[in-house]
């Protein structure tokens, strides 16, 4: 098996969607015996040299129950009401001279090789090294690696108030795009339905 050796990168989990559609926390949802936040939070550890977990302001457990085996910190949002931008801003400040590693919560597709594949071909000389997403070809931005030098970017986005998605402020940045070496690695779920499709779907999977 090839071997692997963590680096510098932080990990940031981002949980503190309010998974309004979904009707319950995302984070919590099991697949295969154990919760997604879980699910990330080990791999994120396989990968990173050390891991946060990012919460909204005034966000807490169950979430928060999930993390004493990871040893993991958490990191609540600076900027509110930003939707992610806002836990990426705030894990860019607190450590600015770690490039960090962005993964959403809601991923259960999710797998090691996909996160390594993107961490052996980080750019460090961009600002973003990202995957093209399997739908439309554009930056998946939540499974991604941010540079130190994403930080002012991103800063300047939201002081001239222009706060659109993190992928729109790739699009504008020339950042490393990936093809993914797993086409639904990054499918995310939002609805009752769409968990009940990837339970199907993962359950096939296990058995072939």
């Amino acid at each position: 098996m090839e071997s692997f050796e963590k680096n510098d990168i932080y990990g940031l989990v981002l949980a503190g969607g309010r998974s309004a559609r979904m009707g319950k926390d995302k984070a919590l949802l099991h697949y295969g015996g154990k919760s997604q936040l879980k699910n990330v939070l080990d791999l994120a550890n396989r990968v990173c040299s050390n891991v946060f977990l990012s919460l909204r302001c005034g966000q807490t457990a169950p979430v928060e129950a999930e993390i004493p085996e990871f040893n993991t910190s958490i990191l609540r949002d600076r900027l509110e009401n930003i939707g992610p931008l806002g836990g990426i801003i705030t894990a860019l400040e607190k450590h600015p001279g770690h490039p960090w590693l962005v993964l959403a919560v809601d991923l259960p597709f999710l797998d090691i090789e996909t996160l390594k594949h993107l961490v052996k071909n980080r750019d460090s000389e961009r600002p973003f090294t990202v995957y093209r997403s399997n739908f439309d070809g554009l930056p998946e931005p939540l499974c991604a690696i941010y540079e130190p030098t994403a930080l002012p970017i991103l800063l300047d986005f939201f002081n001239r108030k222009q706060m659109p998605c993190p992928r729109k402020i790739m699009m504008q940045t020339n950042p490393r795009l990936l093809q993914l070496p797993h086409v639904r690695a990054l499918d995310n779920i939002n609805t009752p339905d769409d968990y009940r499709e990837a339970l199907q779907i993962l359950k096939i999977s296990r058995k072939s």
